[in-house]
């Protein structure tokens, strides 16, 4: 009896041996669950981060119609603004050209002394009753200064229908000899403003290179004396000025500068001659000269000047004839 009490219990025991069936059963499932449950979100969230990504790439390359249309918009109204403003322009232009109001009634002529206001304009070639934009300020420019006496030129448009026409003329300072009877009367910069046969109250300049025996009329304002006579030139105006300043620049007639370490000066009217030598320390010799001349008034004779003057005597000797 015991024996089989026995083995009902163990039968018994191991119908009931809850512990193994459950410990065993449920744990496996729920690490099965729980790891599909983690890989289904994580494959989610992949999914989403890829979703997103080209969502940004697509947005990044392309972009939306939205904003291509607005670029267009943007394009157009700059294009018809710019053509706006060009049409104006070009309306603005064609009436200033094409309305009478704007045709020349008046020419002035302004700073001339020597040259008539008729011969400028003339020069000019500027056509009256001709509208004032179609004037060719450059071209009528080049005209006057084909003229010797200008020296320079500025045409203005005086809105509605007048020009100004301002220049500056040259003016005569010397006299070159240069043929028996024969003078060139020039500038002091040394332009030829015209030949004359006429002896004009001007000094007069002798001992020159400049060949001008072939010279009958000057017809440009670019005549000018060679390069060695323009640097006598130099000379010449520092003794003209120098001579001003002690008020004897009148009595000058003549100015003789062949030799430049001898300059000679001519003067009539006191019927002397008075060597100047190379005219270094040229303030001091001009007054010496004119102590001279106030010593020696009226008489005829020479004037010696052209020596060191630290060391060599001025003297004045009278002619005998």
């Amino acid at each position: 009896m015991k024996q089989k009490k026995k083995r009902k219990q163990k039968v018994n025991n191991d119908k009931f041996n809850f512990d193994d069936e459950y410990i065993i059963g449920f744990s496996d499932s729920a690490t099965v669950t729980k790891s599909n449950k983690n890989n289904k979100k994580i494959s989610k969230k992949n999914n989403k981060k890829k979703v997103s990504a080209s969502k940004k790439k697509e947005n990044k390359k392309a972009p939306t119609s939205a904003k291509i249309k607005s670029k267009k918009k943007k394009v157009v109204s700059k294009l018809l603004k710019i053509f706006l403003v060009l049409a104006l322009f070009v309306g603005a232009g064609c009436f200033l050209c094409l309305s009478p109001n704007f045709n020349v009634q008046e020419i002035e002529v302004e700073n001339n002394s020597v040259i008539s206001s008729d011969t400028i304009i003339s020069l000019s070639k500027i056509e009256m009753f001709k509208n004032i934009f179609l004037i060719d300020k450059s071209d009528a420019i080049q005209n006057i200064e084909k003229e010797p006496y200008i020296n320079s030129v500025k045409i203005s448009r005086m809105f509605p229908n007048k020009i100004k026409i301002t220049v500056e003329e040259r003016t005569e300072k010397y006299l070159l000899e240069f043929a028996e009877g024969k003078y060139a009367v020039l500038d002091g910069q040394g332009y030829i403003l015209r030949i004359t046969n006429t002896l004009i109250d001007l000094p007069i300049i002798v001992g020159t290179k400049t060949d001008l025996n072939s010279i009958i009329e000057i017809n440009d304002n670019q005549t000018r004396l060679c390069e060695e006579d323009l640097k006598k030139l130099d000379i010449v105006a520092s003794i003209i000025d120098t001579a001003k300043n002690y008020e004897v620049d009148t009595y000058i007639t003549k100015i003789d500068i062949g030799d430049i370490t001898d300059v000679k000066l001519v003067l009539e009217s006191e019927q002397k001659t008075v060597y100047l030598g190379s005219c270094s320390d040229l303030n001091t010799r001009i007054l010496y000269m004119k102590d001279i001349l106030n010593r020696e008034k009226g008489i005829k004779g020479e004037l010696f000047i052209n020596g060191n003057l630290s060391e060599d005597r001025v003297f004045f000797r009278e002619s005998v004839n």
